[in-house]
């Protein structure tokens, strides 16, 4: 199997990634390993902006061209479109691991001269690195990019298998429910982006992805409302487990996905910070609506205890045992930066939360308003760090632990 690390992904021509800066030199978020085999781990959270763009799809006036190789000087202009704004480079950043192979590294200077590394991972069309990007190619870069969308925002671990030989076929029993299939060709001026549903789309529904919320999804089920694949695609793999073509693309990438996280609304909890170790608190001097949360060494005192209850569309609720209120965001505010709190329980947006498995055990948590990840500010390590919104990238101050007492 082959080990992709983190993805996070949203499609279009912007994207918006999580977290509280971005690196000139390097990946943000550039933690990947692998090991060679047949399938394919990863991980989405694209929330599109604009999703696809109707005009020009991935065209030279975004200043990438499918004619030109993407290390060439017309294929991505440090002068003009994506290398010039942050969400731009973050979509370049996408378009490189889905492109290129692991191993492959695309560097790039922005308008100000400063250089941008951007790993290949999953090898859907390694000949762009240096030449023209053909049918195949941009079918299995459009294919890739789609599979990576959330609109909500939230970032979960995917299992993705596709005839494409650089991800190959193959299961996992970690990844026991098929979400869908993506297909298309995002390239050219009249962009198309399909998907089609697995068996299993409404099954460990994750907000921003098939069978949950999904406004503003930027592709359509050519077979119908909620229609299976089984409709349109051809069956492939050993135990066919995903498809070797849909509606006449070739080169189609399918999801499976994890089961969602299980809470017992009766037990207690502890939800504590990767980064510090320090566990979620609601300072006991604020004991009132608006009341701050912050970070502290874990003492076991009940304003550190938390109720995880699970609403509809599979959020969650997260409310403090020592106040009774719930995490919230502070007079619905959802800019980065803006403070989390806790507020007296209400069937508000403000209070609900996407929990997602991002690997070793740890989780995102996520706002259903904004999409933005629960956070540590300035990542400190200090009792008493104050608690946030902000992008999820993916850091240790965006991590959490969440452990039954």
């Amino acid at each position: 199997m082959k080990i992709i690390g983190r993805l996070s992904a949203s499609l279009g021509i912007m994207w918006a990634l999580a977290g509280c800066s971005e690196m000139a030199t390097a990946d943000a978020t550039s933690d990947d390993s692998q090991a060679e085999g047949a399938a394919s781990t990863d991980e989405n959270g694209l929330s599109a902006v604009n999703g696809l763009s109707s005009t020009n799809g991935l065209s030279s006036t975004n200043g990438l061209s499918s004619t030109n190789g993407l290390t060439s000087v017309n294929g991505l202009s440090s002068t003009n479109g994506l290398m010039t704004f942050f969400d731009g480079r973050v979509n370049v950043k996408y378009l490189a691991k889905c492109a290129l192979p692991s191993g492959r590294t695309l560097n790039k200077q922005d308008q100000y001269g400063n250089w941008y590394s951007y790993p290949g991972a999953l090898g859907m069309g390694p000949g762009w690195e240096n030449g023209a990007c053909d049918k195949n190619c941009q079918e299995g870069i459009s294919a890739c990019m789609m599979a990576h969308i959330n609109t909500a925002g939230v970032h979960i671990p995917l299992w993705m298998v596709s005839p494409n030989t650089n991800v190959g076929w193959g299961t996992s029993g970690a990844y026991p429910n098929r979400e869908g299939t993506y297909f298309g060709n995002i390239f050219p001026a009249n962009p198309k982006a399909y998907y089609c549903n697995g068996p299993n789309f409404a099954s460990s529904t994750v907000p921003g992805r098939l069978g949950a919320y999904q406004t503003n999804r930027p592709y359509t089920n050519p077979f119908g409302q909620d229609a299976l694949c089984g409709s349109g695609c051809v069956k492939a793999g050993p135990a066919n487990e995903g498809f070797s073509s849909c509606n006449g693309y070739s080169n189609p990438v399918t999801v499976w996905r994890q089961p969602a996280p299980a809470f017992d609304p009766n037990r207690d909890y502890k939800i504590c910070s990767k980064n510090s170790g320090k566990c979620l608190d609601a300072d006991l001097n604020q004991n009132y609506d608006g009341g701050h949360v912050v970070q502290w060494d874990f003492a076991g005192t009940n304003n550190q205890r938390w109720k995880i209850t699970t609403l509809a569309e599979s959020y969650f609720k997260i409310c403090n045992k020592g106040n009774g209120r719930c995490l919230d965001l502070y007079l619905g505010g959802q800019d980065n930066g803006s403070r989390i709190c806790t507020w007296g329980q209400y069937n508000n947006d403000y209070q609900k939360w996407a929990i997602s498995p991002v690997g070793n055990g740890y989780f995102s948590i996520v706002a259903k308003l904004g999409a933005k990840s629960v956070d540590v500010a300035s990542a400190s390590t200090n009792n008493g760090g104050e608690v946030q919104q902000w992008y999820y990238y993916g850091n240790p101050n965006q991590q959490w632990s969440i452990t039954a007492l």
